[in-house]
């Protein structure tokens, strides 16, 4: 009980605690630092005696050397050197129309705030207001789920506090300050409940319109609620579950080579960035987290950031912790994505899953898309995206046939583009989101609900050895064509993708087809196809099902971006992008409701194995399918029409039990659950009250609630059990 009270106050402050009339703020500096400091905000005195210490003696030399205003500044601001303070005067007197800009003259007029006359004070704060009104003019992009939104919010924020109390324009900002506030921390998903998380985009720490922008969106806010902290207006940030779930979404969404996720959504730079390492040395001081001191060592050790923002946040005193003991994979719910890799090793199998609600235009017409990599790039989403609307874009790189999708072709189909492309090509694949829609805050997502569920991840279990998702994404298409596609896929780690479809069209004269691209020439015949590298093993890949499948090949050299006798080549690939890849076509027979059954090797790195493993059908009645992968090694049996448990058995292969305890529907953090049976151990639960108890051999086990005795007790057969929930 004392815990919920404590809960339930948590959220009252997220949600409630922002100012309801005009700010009465403090001296300046007021920004990142203040004369006294609290709490996490440091003191001036505090940042002066950091400054001192050794392991901040590089950074500060990069300061005092910058010529960047804000960090001149800064330096005066910690050793009363006003010798520069002309190149700040220079800088303020400006008026700009980026956000970032916005920010750092900000800080700039912050920090230098003492060493202005009283007119500098009134003049310069009137060109942030300048600035500010800029920025309006600039971003007018108005959905709450689009970085440009937060960028707005952040600038004008930064101008408005900055400002205030010299420029009668920074209060007549506050109401629409106060207004995105509150619909960033509404799509956040923070202390609410688990039943309500519809159109809470951030549900999980991700962002929807896919990693380059996340590392936008992300900082922008961030940035944002460090400013409204230190200013004494509300802290959003320490009992946030976002920002504790960004870490797990870096550190999951970075693959064994450093690349993030290549093909989610509008992504061209699928690497780690400066921008990943300034977002997690934020969080390695904010939250002395040693998974964020492992994750910068590990894949962003040589980039460099900001020297002002390393003296504010980071904190070198936290130990690196490698990921070894977290689970190997994750569901971040609110975007739909599941990262999945067999180890934490560099050698590990990564694979992406994605299946969710659309909210941005950046997203793609990919519901139920995925990718493989195990040594290098072996299930691929081709194409080029370099910020531009055009016919590339539009026909090819955010269409469904480029993302391993199912296509189901109605020639009569119209699809509806933005106005660059306004009639684009028929792929034969899920609608193109629409450019013109674009919800301003949550009420209006939900109330296009109807429209905006696309795709749903409706099952998610994951264990050391194997992992099992489905997906529901009929939404994703018209409704004139497909009436259901069920995609559920089991990884067995590391070799081995199993992916079922169960795809019902309106229509047995509608084709289905099944896309898979990869980076190597492809050889098909008799229901299997390989892949031809110039080093290393083959993937192979087995069509099971539908019986009668017609396997094709396409794409190559010249002719990746050819679909329906048109090619849609577009700019040159850069940032390890594809500009040329093969693509296998399975086709179906003509049949209303069909099922495909497709087993995907995955070749070791490096191996230049001989071997060519099988995959072969064992039964296919009823509702369900089974079949046997590396010649009986492992059994596989499925139900392709629903979410319910699978079945796998083979050497090495364990189980988990999951699930969540809740009180008055939210999640109960740090309550001690135990495990009784072959297996006794006991675990806490983690920020959303979820817990998993992993590698587990069949038999009767007992999960139960430590504080209260509430049990249930499990039997495991052949499948992992989720949704083992306690209230």
């Amino acid at each position: 009980m004392v815990f919920r009270k404590f809960l339930l106050s948590a959220a009252a402050f997220l949600c409630l605690a922002l100012p309801a009339s005009a700010l009465e703020l403090g001296e300046h500096p007021r920004l990142y630092v203040t004369r006294q400091g609290k709490g996490k905000v440091p003191s001036v005195e505090q940042l002066r005696r950091r400054v001192t210490r050794p392991e901040y003696a590089e950074t500060w030399e990069r300061l005092k050397n910058s010529n960047a205003p804000h960090e001149i500044a800064l330096v005066c601001l910690l050793t009363g050197d006003t010798t520069r303070i002309s190149r700040v005067r220079e800088a303020l007197g400006e008026t700009v129309n980026r956000s970032d800009r916005v920010v750092e003259h900000s800080l700039a007029f912050d920090w230098a705030y003492s060493a202005l006359s009283e007119s500098e004070r009134k003049k310069f704060a009137a060109r942030l207001m300048d600035s500010s009104e800029e920025l309006t003019k600039r971003y007018r992009i108005p959905t709450v789920y689009h970085n440009y939104c937060r960028n707005r919010h952040m600038g004008q924020g930064f101008a408005m506090l900055a400002a205030w109390g010299d420029d009668p324009r920074a209060e007549k900002l506050l109401p629409s300050v106060e207004k995105e506030l509150r619909e960033l921390l509404e799509i956040l998903g923070d202390n609410c409940r688990v039943d309500d998380m519809a159109g809470r985009a951030g549900y999980g720490g991700g962002w929807p319109e896919g990693y380059d922008y996340d590392r936008h969106g992300a900082l922008y806010a961030i940035q944002f609620l460090l400013a409204w902290r230190s200013a004494g207006l509300g802290d959003h940030i320490s009992k946030s579950n976002y920002w504790l779930d960004k870490v797990l979404w870096l550190l999951y969404g970075t693959g064994p080579d450093g690349s993030f996720v290549l093909g989610y959504e509008d992504n061209d730079w699928p690497f780690v960035m400066p921008h990943d390492r300034k977002m997690m040395t934020f969080l390695e001081g904010e939250l002395g987290s040693g998974l964020a001191s492992w994750w910068i060592d590990t894949f962003a050790d040589t980039l460099t950031i900001p020297a002002y923002w390393e003296i504010l946040f980071s904190d070198p005193r936290v130990k690196n912790l490698p990921p070894e003991n977290l689970p190997t994979s994750r569901l971040i719910p609110g975007v739909g994505l599941a990262l999945m890799r067999s180890s934490w090793c560099e050698d590990a199998t990564f694979v992406h899953f994605h299946c969710g609600p659309w909210y941005t235009y950046h997203q793609h017409a990919a519901q139920g898309s995925f990718t493989a990599w195990r040594g290098r790039p072996l299930v691929i989403e081709p194409g080029v995206y370099d910020g531009n609307v055009d016919e590339h874009y539009v026909n090819w790189r955010i269409r469904s046939i480029s993302h391993n999708c199912i296509l189901v072709t109605d020639a009569n189909e119209r699809f509806l583009g933005p106005n660059d492309v306004p009639v684009p090509a028929n792929d034969g694949g899920q609608i193109i989101q629409n450019w013109t829609l674009k919800p301003a805050n949550l009420a209006e997502w939900r109330a296009q609900r109807k429209m905006r569920d696309t795709g749903k991840i409706t099952a998610f279990l994951t264990d050391t050895s194997h992992d099992f998702l489905s997906g529901e994404a009929a939404g994703a298409y018209n409704p004139d064509k497909v009436e259901r596609w069920c995609r559920q896929l089991l990884f067995i780690k590391p070799d081995w993708i199993v992916l079922s479809d169960y795809v019902v069209a309106t229509s047995a004269d509608l084709s289905k087809t099944l896309v898979l691209h990869t980076p190597d020439r492809i050889v098909a015949g008799n229901g299997v196809a390989e892949t031809a590298p110039d080093e290393g093993a083959p993937l192979g890949a087995f069509s099971l099902l539908p019986e009668g499948a017609e396997l094709k090949v396409a794409g190559g050299p010249g002719k990746t971006f050819t679909y329906g006798g048109k090619d849609w080549t577009g700019p040159d690939p850069y940032n390890n992008q594809f500009g040329v890849a093969w693509r296998l076509e399975v086709g179906a027979p003509a049949q209303k409701a069909t099922t495909f059954l497709t087993a995907i090797y995955l070749p070791a790195p490096g191996s230049g194995e001989k071997r060519r493993p099988q995959a072969e059908l064992i039964e296919s009645s009823g509702e369900t399918v089974s079949l046997t992968l590396d010649s009986g090694k492992y059994r596989v049996e499925l139900d392709p029409r629903s979410r319910e448990p699978y079945s796998l058995s083979g050497p090495g292969i364990t189980y988990s039990i999951s699930g969540a305890v809740l009180e008055n529907g939210l999640p109960v953090m740090q309550m001690k659950v135990a495990l009784e049976g072959a297996v006794n151990k006991e675990i806490l639960t983690d920020n959303h009250g979820q817990y998993l108890f992993e590698g587990l051999r069949p038999g009767e086990y007992r999960v139960r609630i430590v504080s209260t005795g509430i049990s249930e007790k499990i039997h495991i057969t052949d499948h992992s059990l989720g949704e083992v929930n306690f209230e």
